[in-house]
This record gives C-alpha cells, structure tokens and sequence, in this order.
C-alpha cells in the first residue's frame, strides 16, 4: 500500500467520487455535492496539513487527510472496505505525522466509531450545533 500526495498529483476526480459515495449520515460538513469547478477549487486550495489517497496496487482505494489542528479524515471507496486499508492509512499517517490527533465523526456513523475505537482513541468530545449554516 501507498499513500500519495493529493497535492502532486491529478486527484480531483478520484476525490470527486469518494464524495458522491458519501452519505449524509457519513459527514460533518459536506452537506451537499459540490459542482465539479467548486470541487476542483478546494483541493487546489490545499486546505489541510496534508491529503493523500490510499493506493493498492496502483488503484485509488480512499483518501485521508490531516488538518492543521491534527485532525484525521479518512474515506474508503465502498468497494474496497473490509480489507484493513483505512485501519493501515491512520497508522501510517500516525507515523508521519507524530502527535495526538482527533478523528470528528458524525454521531450517527457507527461503523466510523467503531473503526477508531477500534484503533484505541478514546471519546474526549461532544459537539452541538444551535441554528442552521
């Protein structure tokens, strides 16, 4: 396995489907599907510390990213779940990248929950929200 730097390469259309597969229930701030050029527009604006896709075997299998606040993001194309590559990809980006980090995760999402338990993080934070954005 390999992860490969969203920002040397031409990913926005692998990134681009790894959104449409997610579900609302999945997210915490996608709230709709982007048009293509506001899609293209974010990843080139390289909004987080780093961003990689998670290759095996030359195939694009999901992306993980690590904010500037230490935060972990990761998401793997339905498709290739169950083969213990998003469990690899927060070790590997726990390696390069040393320190506490804290995964969001919609409270609704119990299989990312318990992907994370999994790992052995710990619930150290409740977030509500008052009014809509």
């Amino acid at each position: 396995m390999n992860l490969i730097s969203v920002y040397n390469t031409q990913a926005e259309p692998v990134l681009y489907e790894l959104l449409r597969e997610r579900t609302p229930g999945q997210s915490i701030s996608h709230k709709g599907m982007p048009a293509w050029d506001e899609h293209v527009r974010f990843v080139r604006s390289k909004p987080y510390h780093a961003w990689l896709l998670i290759e095996h075997d030359g195939i694009a299998v999901g992306s993980v990213y690590v904010t500037h606040q230490n935060e972990i993001g990761i998401f793997i194309f339905n498709d290739h779940r169950g083969h213990g590559y998003g469990k690899w990809a927060v070790q590997e980006v726990h390696r390069l990248f040393p320190g506490p980090h804290l995964a969001n995760i919609n409270p609704s999402n119990d299989t990312s929950r318990g992907f994370f338990e999994g790992l052995g993080a710990k619930l150290v934070q409740v977030t509500y929200q008052l009014g809509s954005t």
